[in-house]
């Protein structure tokens, strides 16, 4: 019998984070933080130590319990899959790097994958899309403008505030995660334009342990889960995962789980020069035992919302049995005073989906990856479709 339909006792979640190179470390103290506030669901969650397995995997285990005299628990291994020594890569650094990368950038968004189709899928992801060069061009134009302006009165001298003024908008943008959303969009452009070097021995490397570790120590669940730009590196590992006969074998009458989080496939998806990644998402789209929720939330800008992940890429996707799409109505998950301050920063809500919310609603984290339900159980309850791809 499919444990995924009758409850788990011991599951193993492998984790791809998104563009951040803070490492495990950090996603480790999420983890351990978000598990100590109350459970709006129920339920006890105790994280344990981080152990450093090798330079690319890390893990800790997380214990869930009724409460805290239950005997009973749900035992689950977090395996965080490093990729940050790839982003730190492709993490550019000094302001003439990112201006260079700029112009390139926003010249191959108009150029392969067309601002106007991104507004009709979704127009927050527009709006983010165009955020950083509004804001950089912005700052450039109120620069000569404030030395225009001083000039009229200081002379020539009057120009050198022009430097300061936007040397000091560009620090507050950054502060505020403008090149961080630059270096992403940045890092996506070169995904849809070809392997990045590095990532497809990662990839291998990945679905190696994945089946080592199952036959191993087999468990009654796997999680493949991606949040943000994870979501997109991990698609190769899945899509290979899924054809090893290795797996096949191992998970004979069970299904593999996948859950994305705030994913952004159609930015990749609609480059011209991305054929592998759209052949490869179109086979997860329809692969035999695989269960794959995907999880946006409309505050979130960073997403493509309620959006098929092969969207507008000229590849057919209609009739495809997967993904299941869900929409996390986290506006109904916190008090109203927490959400005015969460809403004020519009950039942090892409981070929604890692958080313990204060009330129950159709999405907590820790609840699927950790509580006692099996995957199709929490689709089930929410009204999805409870069978993956036949």
């Amino acid at each position: 019998m499919n444990p995924l339909s009758t409850g788990v006792q011991r599951r193993r979640v492998h984790y791809f984070s998104g563009f951040d190179a803070r490492g495990p470390a950090h996603y480790h103290r999420l983890c351990r933080d978000e598990a100590a506030k109350p459970q709006p669901q129920g339920g006890v969650v105790q994280v344990g130590r981080r152990e450093k397995q090798s330079r690319l995997f890390s893990r800790w285990q997380v214990s869930w319990q009724a409460s805290a005299e239950a005997p009973e628990s749900v035992q689950t291994e977090h395996v965080f899959m490093s990729w940050d020594d790839v982003i730190r890569a492709h993490w550019s650094r000094g302001p003439w790097a990112l201006l260079r990368e700029f112009v390139q950038t926003y010249a191959a968004i108009v150029r392969d994958v067309g601002p106007a189709r991104v507004k009709q899928m979704y127009d927050n992801a527009y709006l983010t899309g165009i955020l950083p060069a509004v804001y950089l061009l912005g700052t450039l134009l109120l620069g000569v403008l404030v030395g225009l302006a001083l000039s009229l009165g200081m002379g020539a001298w009057g120009w050198l505030a022009t430097p300061a003024v936007v040397a000091g908008l560009w620090v507050y943008g950054a502060h505020k995660g403008l090149f961080w959303l630059l270096r992403i969009f940045t890092f996506i452009i070169r995904m849809g334009r070809g392997p990045l070097p590095g990532l497809q021995a990662r990839t291998t490397e990945w679905v190696n342990d994945i089946v080592q570790r199952q036959q191993q120590d087999p468990v009654d669940e796997v999680l493949l889960v991606g949040h943000s730009v994870g979501t997109l590196v991990m698609v190769d590992a899945v899509d290979q995962l899924m054809r090893d006969p290795r797996w096949q074998a191992l998970q004979q009458g069970r299904t593999t789980g996948m859950v994305t989080l705030g994913q952004c496939y159609p930015f990749v998806a609609m480059v011209p020069r991305a054929g592998a990644f759209r052949e490869a998402l179109q086979r997860l789209c329809r692969a035999p035992g695989l269960l794959w929720w995907d999880v946006s939330a409309r505050i979130d800008p960073l997403c493509f919302y309620n959006t098929h992940p092969l969207a507008r890429s000229g590849t057919p996707h209609e009739g495809l049995p997967l993904p299941v799409l869900h929409n996390a109505k986290f506006f109904q998950m916190y008090e109203p005073a927490r959400w005015a301050r969460i809403r004020a920063d519009k950039l942090q809500t892409h981070f929604l989906y890692l958080m313990t919310p204060d009330k129950p609603g159709n999405f907590h984290l820790c609840d699927v990856l950790y509580g006692p339900r099996g995957l199709q159980q929490h689709m089930a309850a929410k009204g999805l479709p409870e069978q993956g791809a036949a």
